[in-house]
């Protein structure tokens, strides 16, 4: 069994972890003013976003990685099921009430609160270079000329990245204080059920690399 268990000695970690090749965290911090050893128990999780789809699947996914903790779990979307929008998002007091009413002792948010998109040039392909003699090919003008003609020929192209930038923040219900804060970097995801589920793996990893995880 694994519990939450956040403590006042943590030297507040950087990390480059990369979980897949399209995410990775890139810091990571831990409140140690107001972090506590405190066993914790039930965790009501929050994915603020207007995209209704993205909400249900990240939220599940990141339940059912906290329920394998050895934790209990709800999600907004079983107690707030309308889409989150300016005008309909519950209130603050609201979601209080409920996350007390619900007996969750911690509320994990996730939030996209950066995008950008990056265009770059990508040259034609090249080959590691090195003289005469220290490969065969330089023997003849056909093995020469058959080696490096592709790679001197080949044509560049642009690419275009689209980066997205999420934070993830615990914090305690009965001081509302944050005690732990994640940033990560999701690039170009094609599929919302593989970044869903790449990136509630790589929060839990962050978790144990921070020592937020402990075992019972």
């Amino acid at each position: 069994m694994k519990i939450f268990k956040v403590f006042l000695l943590f030297l507040a970690a950087v990390s480059f972890f990369s979980c897949s090749t399209s995410q990775r965290v890139t810091t990571s911090w831990v409140n140690r003013e107001n972090a506590k050893e405190q066993l914790y128990n039930k965790v009501f999780v929050l994915a603020i976003t207007q995209n209704q789809a993205a909400r249900n699947l990240v939220e599940s996914d990141l339940r059912r990685q906290i329920i394998g903790l050895g934790l209990e779990a709800e999600t907004s979307y079983d107690v707030f099921p309308a889409t989150f929008t300016k005008d309909t998002a519950p209130s603050r007091e609201i979601i209080l009430a409920k996350v007390r009413e619900l007996k969750c002792d911690l509320i994990f948010t996730v939030a996209l609160f950066d995008s950008k998109t990056e265009t770059k040039y990508v040259p034609g392909s090249t080959s590691y270079y090195a003289p005469y003699p220290a490969y065969g090919y330089y023997g003849g003008f056909g093995t020469y000329y058959g080696y490096y003609s592709p790679t001197v020929y080949s044509p560049g192209y642009y690419t275009t990245d689209k980066i997205y930038y999420l934070e993830a923040n615990l914090f305690d219900t009965d001081s509302e204080k944050i005690l732990w804060s994640i940033q990560s970097e999701t690039y170009n995801p094609d599929d919302l059920k593989e970044f869903s589920a790449g990136y509630s793996e790589l929060i839990i990893d962050q978790a144990y690399k921070d020592r937020i995880v402990r075992k019972r």
